[in-house]
């Protein structure tokens, strides 16, 4: 039932577009990404670090195509926040397993996200429209990537500001994405 209402939903607008084919393009990078931090053990591959760059540069070119080609379309307000979550959560999970990454920060960041996944889906039901990201959403996907790439690359001095940085955006964005779901249910906050 979800699923076709959210279906409804997306095909009012363009699905193919350059801007949704960079936020899946971000996606499969991560079965590239995912083999080299696995099999070579104590060593980072430079070329784990670079395609990690190139998915999180993809993050934001494909908002900025959307805009400028006038693609914005229903399914990419889904897929590029989606894709985002799932490209961290990924790289989290396989640093944590192969890489001793902090696992605090994957037991505050599932339940977050979850909770922002069935906000959203809530939301679509209701509105039958979707909402799209938030600034301090983003501005949080740039700091776990900024964290995620200054620990693979042994910039250990950065890693106490950057986790710093990490739990302020989170608490700021979950704040946002608070006040957004309770304004659309017509509660002020």
């Amino acid at each position: 039932m979800v699923i076709d209402e959210l279906g409804q939903v997306i095909r009012r607008t363009p699905v193919l577009t350059l801007a949704n084919g960079l936020s899946l393009a971000r996606l499969i990078l991560l079965v590239p990404i995912s083999l080299l931090l696995w099999k070579d053990g104590s060593s980072v591959p430079v070329t784990a670090i670079v395609l990690i760059c190139v998915g999180w540069l993809s993050d934001g070119l494909d908002g900025m195509a959307a805009r400028r080609l006038h693609q914005i379309s229903e399914l990419g307000k889904i897929l590029d926040p989606v894709a985002d979550k799932i490209f961290v959560l990924v790289l989290l999970i396989v640093l944590t397993v192969v890489r001793d990454f902090p696992v605090w920060l994957l037991i505050v960041i599932i339940p977050r996200d979850l909770a922002i996944l069935w906000g959203g889906v809530f939301l679509a039901r209701r509105r039958k429209t979707i909402e799209q990201s938030g600034l301090w959403g983003k501005i949080t996907t740039n700091v776990l990537m900024a964290t995620v790439v200054s620990y693979l690359a042994g910039w250990n001095i950065l890693m106490p500001w950057l986790l710093a940085a990490v739990l302020f955006s989170l608490v700021v964005s979950t704040w946002q994405y608070a006040r957004i779901f309770l304004r659309a249910l017509g509660t002020s906050t």
